[in-house]
């Protein structure tokens, strides 16, 4: 069957009517791209400079994304060895909830779509936050504080309550919530956290907002109200 890569537009002959790229490389490049390391012109974001520090953080790395990075998408691409992308694929591979979230309607029909738009938005968002502030040396405690308030008021949401029986990511954010929970009882109210992730942890996020990547955009986290 012939058909188009979807990173290149080269055309292919597919063996399976599911396969989307040409090769490992586009692949690769295409992973890179929708999850934001094959960077885009930066928004322009002016703050007062009262935000929480989750938001103000959102607004340095929109800042810092520099013409010398957009400029390395054009020159030849090196594949090179690397543990947590291994680790990201592993997850996609044994949790491949891809379909359920580039085909919604036909998986979950339009009754429940709602709820799972909002949701699925909101949880991307919170995703890319915790990830961002894992690879930032410290973090104000406030922040952690923020972050596990805003998970809680997610799922204290109707639209949450509403989600269907099979949606994929309830026993994720369970787990989220409990762990922030235990870090924050952990931490003094005021001065900074190391926050770090685990491997196989920071590879399960990642790999949960490349595929609710399918359906919603990326959402700056000042822009949601996660209380409904």
């Amino acid at each position: 069957m012939t058909t188009t890569c979807q990173y290149c537009g080269t055309p292919m002959q597919a063996l399976r009517s599911t396969r989307k790229y040409c090769s490992d490389t586009c692949k690769q490049l295409a992973f890179y791209k929708r999850n934001g390391l094959a960077l885009a012109d930066a928004e322009t974001n002016t703050l007062t400079g009262n935000e929480p520090a989750v938001l103000l953080e959102e607004a340095k790395t929109d800042a810092d994304k520099s013409d010398y990075i957009i400029r390395q998408q054009d020159q030849s691409y090196k594949r090179v060895h690397s543990r947590l992308l291994e680790a990201v694929q592993e997850c996609l591979d044994s949790n491949n909830f891809t379909f359920a979230f580039e085909n919604p309607e036909q998986y979950w029909g339009t009754y429940v779509m709602q709820p799972v738009k909002w949701v699925s938005l909101r949880l991307r968002c919170l995703l890319e936050n915790i990830l961002r502030l894992s690879n930032m040396p410290s973090i104000p405690n406030e922040t952690l504080v923020l972050l596990r308030d805003s998970f809680a008021d997610m799922v204290a949401a109707r639209p949450y309550r509403q989600l269907p029986a099979d949606y994929p990511y309830t026993a994720l954010v369970k787990d989220i919530i409990h762990n922030l929970d235990r870090i924050v009882y952990n931490v003094k109210p005021k001065g900074d956290t190391r926050f770090r992730l685990t491997l196989n942890r920071k590879a399960s996020l990642i790999a949960c907002r490349f595929t609710l990547a399918a359906m919603v955009p990326l959402v700056k986290f000042r822009e949601l109200n996660f209380s409904e």
